[in-house]
Order: structure tokens, then sequence, then C-alpha cells
């Protein structure tokens, strides 16, 4: 069986979070969040619907993760 859905946590060396999930909606269509954190768990950027163009599930999940790390990364944290 298909799995329907995938999520990926991952904390970042700077201390951010990252939260990227990916899933099959009823009608066939991808559905994704994508949402990065600071230490204290306060939100830096939560996208509830991003749009990853002509990707399967599992490239849009990898896609996430990119553009997750890319601003948790970017992140100064002391």
């Amino acid at each position: 069986m298909t799995e329907r859905h995938l999520l990926h946590t991952e904390t970042l060396s700077n201390g951010c979070s990252i939260k990227v999930r990916a899933e099959i909606l009823r009608d066939g269509s991808l559905g994704m969040f994508i949402g990065v954190y600071w230490p204290d768990g306060t939100a830096i950027d939560e996208n509830h619907d991003p749009r990853p163009h002509m990707l399967d599930m599992e490239a849009a999940m990898d896609w996430g993760i990119d553009i997750a790390k890319g601003i948790g990364n970017s992140q100064r944290t002391l």
C-alpha cells in the first residue's frame, strides 16, 4: 500500500526546527505544509499551501525540506 502522507521533523545546527508534511488528499491532489521555528518554538514561517510544480509526493517532500532548511539555516540564533 502506498503511503498517503510523509512527515519530516528536524532540529538544525542553529537550534531552529523544521516540520514538513506532504499528503495525498482525497481528490488525489498533493497537500503540503512547511514550518520553520525558533529554538523556543515560535514560528518563523508557516506555509500551509506551498505549491511544488509537477512533483510527486516524495520529490515534493525533498523540495519542502530544502526550502525549510534554507529558511531555518539563514536565521541567526544565540
